[in-house]
């Protein structure tokens, strides 16, 4: 079997932001192709008895600095979105959709809203926004937004973040190596460190 990197993100997510933009460069230094996951973060969290960490005042106040600090060392956009938190189960199950029709295009979707989000403070739930990423990689935005309420994608989505759960996750952005878990930005040299042996 190959070996790939798993990725398991939300576009909420802004360690998913920061780590989503490290991904291409990864998957080249490593060789290892990189499998892009959509799954839900609120479920997640619930299933897990986590909480948004900015729900805690010094975290949340830590936390703008931190992802401050990770955007200017990868040297990639960064603004703290005025829709944050967002409810992204749309944006989610609009992904999931993409991932069940053409799992190639997830990654140039996934970036693209990524950068609306965090780099361009525009709404990721929009048809605006959803349309726009989706025309950008390429692929027929009609269609893929119609998806977002078919059942079959719904079932993916639930699936994807059962699945992810089950192994272990608690938080996003989650990595899998097979069955080694890598939670964070942060564990990306731990990741790559793993691949190289």
């Amino acid at each position: 079997m190959t070996r790939e990197i798993e990725f398991f993100f939300d576009i909420g997510s802004s360690y998913s932001y920061l780590a989503a933009t490290q991904m291409p460069a990864l998957a080249e230094r490593t060789n290892t192709p990189v499998r892009w996951r959509p799954f839900l973060l609120g479920a997640v969290f619930k299933a897990t008895g986590n909480d948004l960490p900015i729900r805690v005042p010094a975290k949340a106040r830590w936390m703008l600095v931190d992802m401050q600090g990770w955007a200017s060392h990868y040297k990639i956009p960064f603004v703290m979105p005025s829709r944050f938190p967002v409810l992204t189960l749309r944006t989610q199950r609009f992904l999931a959709g993409i991932e069940r029709t053409d799992a190639t295009k997830v990654s140039a979707v996934a970036l693209e809203l990524f950068h609306a989000y965090w780099a361009g403070d525009q709404d990721p739930t929009a048809d605006s926004t959803l349309e726009a990423a989706a025309t950008a990689a390429g692929i027929d935005h009609v269609a893929t937004i119609a998806a977002i309420d078919a059942q079959e994608t719904k079932d993916h989505l639930r699936a994807t973040t059962d699945e992810a759960v089950k192994r272990g996750a608690f938080g996003a952005p989650t990595m899998f190596v097979g069955d080694v878990m890598f939670w964070g930005n942060d564990r990306i040299p731990l990741l790559e460190q793993h691949l190289a042996r």
